[in-house]
């Protein structure tokens, strides 16, 4: 992988039957900018040029595909700035314990 192209990886809630399987091979075959495409019965992984193509539009081929995305817990996708601002808020609470700081309050 070089700095134009990036690689995304796709997880099934189940694992694919070869007839899925082959929607998604038809369906990702037919985009232009994709390097590399492997689909197995339990993870797709799809090499492409990031000038041609998009995380989102995957995801959109995938639908049309009828691809059964895992389900996410939002605490497991949390990015950097979220686990901060909740470290802080958790830090604040035991901080102040639900009262205001001397100088607000």
């Amino acid at each position: 992988m070089d700095a134009l192209t990036s690689i995304e990886k796709f997880r099934p809630a189940r694992l694919l039957h070869s007839g899925e399987i082959k929607n998604i091979l038809i369906e990702l075959t037919g985009l232009r900018g994709i390097m590399s495409l492997n689909v197995k019965d339990d993870f797709v992984r799809i090499e492409y040029y990031q000038q041609l193509l998009s995380p989102g539009l995957l995801k959109e081929a995938l639908i049309r595909a009828r691809f059964p995305f895992q389900m996410q817990n939002r605490s497991d996708n949390q990015g950097a700035f979220r686990k901060f601002i909740l470290k802080l808020g958790e830090e604040n609470r035991k901080e102040f314990g639900g009262r205001l700081p001397k100088c607000c309050g």
